[in-house]
């Protein structure tokens, strides 16, 4: 009886193991590229939908199953926004899913898309390293004004 009490300890270790690396996997798992400059691709795609970038204070956090982040928009530094906001949220959001979440009173820099219902979807947290420094910062900016830029000569495109 010993032995097949070992066995079975070493059977439920094993599985709470495997459990655990499973649900590692599942975590957001994100890699910046090493400079700015290597950034500009994403950023290029970061702003593809992008109506704004903007400097908030969160005035409300995060609940789940509630209404995303009330935020107030302190300064816009490219595109416009409203002078409060609401994000949008799924019906869980989580930094393991790559959700950025804000806590009451954060300040940050976010990157605006239309959501719907007069809401705004924003970066991801793989996504946040764009407008974390302000080198990165700059060239995400660079890009949503080339994006916007004055159009090109008839027959060719930017």
């Amino acid at each position: 009886m010993i032995g097949r009490g070992v066995g079975l300890r070493s059977l439920g270790l094993g599985l709470l193991l495997i459990a655990a690396v499973e649900t590692a996997a599942w975590a957001c798992s994100c890699i910046a590229p090493g400079t700015p400059e290597d950034s500009r691709i994403f950023a290029r795609e970061a702003v593809r939908n992008a109506v704004a970038i903007v400097e908030v204070e969160a005035l409300t956090e995060y609940s789940p199953g509630g209404d995303g982040e009330l935020v107030q928009v302190d300064r816009v530094l490219w595109g416009e926004a409203p002078r409060q906001l609401r994000l949008a949220r799924s019906g869980f959001a989580s930094s393991a899913s790559c959700d950025l979440l804000l806590a009451r009173g954060q300040r940050k820099v976010l990157i605006l898309s239309p959501a719907g219902n007069g809401r705004f979807a924003m970066q991801s947290l793989c996504a946040d390293f764009l407008v974390g420094d302000r080198g990165f910062l700059d060239v995400t900016l660079e890009e949503a004004r080339r994006r916007d830029g004055p159009s090109s000569p008839a027959g060719e495109r930017g």
